[in-house]
């Protein structure tokens, strides 16, 4: 009498020849462990699982929350991924020593770098304070969930099968300051406005040929971050698992009592959440009329929403063309189509009216997430704005003061020409540059 299969004898080892019997698609068939491990890593699904985190950006959440986001993956590689950037104290040569993870007013070996009243002591004047954003590998990649296929977004510190790099960015964990003619990147003061595009980019280049400013990965890396830590795609409503909001409303004018929300809320001097390190949060501060309101911290960047907009490098319009680059270049004048003929770049699409859906490019020319609204997409928000006007070219993201709820990491103005200024607007800055690590007392003799 024939034995059942569940008397068979156990095995230890298989070669790629031998096969398995199951149910496929209804039928009882059998499959070799050559054709089953390839299955199993179809589309490198079983590798890249083990390497890194993804992000659905442009497909609604299964909670039936427009403002949440799914994630999944390999989280420990998210937290690994957060862990690596580091914030530092830098000078105009990329000499860097790291600061308390836990708290920015004190180096890592435990030196305070403030004075008390949060100007930044003689010794480290020479710093700007600045975070450097580790290389990140991404990979776009075509998936189907339940009836729908979706471009998904994975992550990771190390490279993917078919994917693709975003660089390692330097970029000052403040609104900018002008001091001696130069860009910086310092607490204790108050943010600098009123300049156009170009005139920033020259004032970040007095401070070093390798300085200029921040791009669309920064604003993209934001997003990145508080979507996959949270699964919230809306900043200011963003709460953890027990239901606590993260941050709040930020410097949006909410608090202020004054009907000028950005006069109440313009003159408030950067450095106030340093105390909170690298993590996030929110930092009680008082206004012109002396009303207490509350900057934010974001992976410890001071209000990236809020009291001034922020203008972004590497990012130009042209009628609905988005032109997105990474070398640091700032087109001298108004750019057209041939300005980029001789700047390497990818070319996106803005949308010409709200929308939530993101520019995603799924080949290998270009291929990654960039988070410029392209299309409608039902079922997903950021409860952010967007802005267009079809002569607009310069890009300013999160908001300022006045905006109120409009304010947010999503929060996206496309309607300024490259010549304009406007008062309530400041960029970060950023280094393109090489960098060296030293330790707290050789980075006080570079000063000399």
């Amino acid at each position: 009498m024939a034995k059942k299969l569940t008397d068979k004898d156990f095995i230890v080892s298989m070669s790629d020849s031998n096969s398995l019997f199951g149910n496929f698609g209804g039928s009882v068939g059998q499959i070799t462990l050559a054709n089953l491990r390839h299955a199993l890593n179809k589309d490198d699904e079983e590798v890249i699982e083990s390497l890194a985190f993804y992000i659905d950006v442009n497909k609604p959440s299964t909670s039936g929350d427009a403002t949440r986001v799914d994630v999944g993956g390999n989280m420990g590689m998210r937290q690994l991924w957060e862990d690596a950037a580091v914030s530092v104290l830098m000078d105009a040569s990329g000499n860097y020593c790291p600061l308390n993870r836990d708290d920015n007013r004190f180096t890592a070996d435990g030196e305070a770098v403030l004075n008390e009243d949060g100007t930044v002591r003689a010794e480290f004047a020479h710093a700007d304070f600045m975070k450097i954003i580790p290389p990140t590998y991404g990979r776009v990649q075509t998936v189907t969930v339940g009836a729908t296929t979706i471009h998904r977004l994975w992550l990771s510190l190390v490279p993917l099968p078919g994917g693709y790099i975003i660089p390692q960015q330097v970029v000052g964990k403040f609104k900018s300051s002008v001091v001696n003619a130069a860009l910086r990147s310092l607490p204790g003061k108050v943010p600098e406005g009123n300049r156009n595009i170009n005139a920033f980019f020259d004032l970040a280049q007095a401070r070093s040929k390798n300085h200029g400013l921040a791009n669309l990965d920064f604003r993209n890396h934001l997003l990145f971050y508080m979507m996959s830590k949270y699964g919230w795609r809306d900043s200011q409503n963003c709460k953890t698992a027990d239901g606590t909001l993260v941050w709040g409303v930020g410097l949006d004018g909410t608090e202020s009592k004054g009907s000028d929300k950005f006069i109440c809320q313009k003159g408030i001097k950067t450095g106030h959440t340093l105390s909170l390190g690298d993590n996030d949060g929110k930092m009680a501060v008082t206004d012109a009329d002396g009303t207490t309101v509350h900057g934010v911290s974001v992976a410890g960047f001071e209000n990236p929403w809020g009291q001034y907009w922020e203008m972004v490098g590497g990012l130009c319009s042209v009628g609905t063309d988005v032109y997105c680059w990474r070398s640091n270049i700032v087109p001298a004048s108004s750019p057209t189509a041939e300005t980029f003929n001789s700047i390497e770049h990818v070319l996106l699409t803005r949308s010409t009216s709200a929308a939530w859906g993101m520019n995603i490019i799924a080949s290998e020319n270009g291929q990654g997430v960039y988070m410029i609204p392209k299309q409608s997409l039902s079922g997903v928000s950021y409860s952010d704005y967007y802005s267009y006007t079809e002569s607009g070219q310069v890009w300013l993201f999160g908001g300022p003061s006045g905006s109120a709820t409009v304010c947010g990491l999503a929060t996206g103005y496309s309607e300024y020409a490259w010549s304009d200024l406007y008062a309530a607007c400041s960029p970060r800055l950023a280094y393109y540059g090489p960098l060296n690590r030293v330790t707290t007392s050789r980075f006080k003799q570079l000063a000399s």
